[in-house]
């Protein structure tokens, strides 16, 4: 199947860029589609969850939204370590950049969690997310001073049990996908249905 750029415009360029699309594609029955798509443009991110494996807990970091506050919703968000890749950085380079700026830690080995790159939001966005699990000791971090203040950061941290993380992802305390996909990733998460819940065939 194929698709054809018919047109592409910019509407829209500040800290994200938005264009809108014109294009043509193949449809499963064996015809073609025309339609238009707006984008938003931000380049790709990272995430990294940092935990003490003598410990076993895990950080998590708190700080505002906008989002969140645009629907009415209380806009300090708890999440991990995350932040978008700069221009000739890699994913690597970047996970370890943000865990020294956001939660003060200096990482060494990063292992990956899960795909290499994924979509959290494709219908509206060309973002790729990388997923990456760090062990850090909690009681020997790099500095104390959390964010970036010339990007308007302002960072809460706090180490909490894993179990306890997981709890908070399964109440909806953490309510953003990106830590919540992270922690299911790095430390499992019970099905809810099937073979594997102990229920038979789904």
């Amino acid at each position: 199947m194929n698709c054809v750029i018919v047109r592409r415009e910019c509407r829209y360029r500040g800290w994200f860029t938005v264009d809108a699309y014109d294009i043509t594609h193949d449809c499963f029955d064996g015809g073609t589609m025309s339609v238009r798509r707006e984008l938003l443009e931000r380049g790709d991110s990272v995430g990294v969850v940092l935990y003490d494996p003598d410990a076993w807990q895990v950080l998590l970091l708190e700080q505002f939204r906008v989002g969140p506050m645009a629907r009415g919703d209380r806009p300090w968000l708890v999440e991990i370590v995350a932040g978008v890749i700069d221009p000739g950085e890699t994913a690597e380079e970047a996970a370890r950049r943000e865990a020294l700026e956001e939660a003060g830690y200096a990482v060494g080995r990063l292992r990956r969690l899960g795909a290499p790159r994924w979509y959290p939001s494709p219908g509206a966005c060309s973002e790729q997310v990388t997923l990456f699990l760090a062990e850090v000791a909690r009681d020997r971090p790099a500095r104390d001073d959390l964010g970036v203040p010339e990007e308007g950061e302002d960072i809460r941290r706090r180490w909490v049990a894993v179990e306890e993380a997981m709890a908070m992802v399964a109440d909806g305390r953490i309510n953003s996908a990106l830590p919540i996909i992270a922690l299911q990733r790095a430390f499992g998460v019970p099905p809810l249905v099937g073979a594997a819940a102990g229920r038979g065939e789904p």
